[in-house]
């Protein structure tokens, strides 16, 4: 069996994220955004991160990233940045990311040369 951050190459991947403060609404989401000092900017009256225009799909209040590996071992995710929206005009920006396994073929164990840290 497989652990739940662990996947196969040529797999397709659905990965959610989503905010555990109810209150906190995820409005857009970015990754490559530039390099810039804090605090973050936010355009509030277009509800944008300055610096920021990668954006990953948001859908009811959930980050979507579909994706299939191609290459195997731990892979880290890029960086993502989160608008989170309160009330009318209650903003706040958190960054966050994930990592995951890859693993080759098809079977359940994992090979010598898939081993990982």
């Amino acid at each position: 069996m497989l652990a739940p951050d662990t996947v196969r190459v040529d797999q397709k991947v659905l990965v959610r994220i989503y905010s555990l403060e109810p209150e906190w609404k995820v409005t857009r989401a970015y990754f490559d955004c530039a390099k810039r000092p804090k605090p973050d900017l936010v355009n509030v009256q277009n509800e944008t991160i300055e610096g920021c225009s990668k954006t990953l799909f948001v859908e009811q209040d959930t980050i979507l990233i579909e994706f299939t590996p191609t290459k195997v071992g731990k892979i880290k995710f890029p960086e993502i940045k989160v608008l989170l929206k309160k009330d009318a005009n209650y903003f706040n920006v958190i960054e966050t990311g994930f990592e995951y396994f890859v693993l080759g073929g098809k079977g359940n164990s994992v090979s010598e040369n898939e081993k990982l840290d």
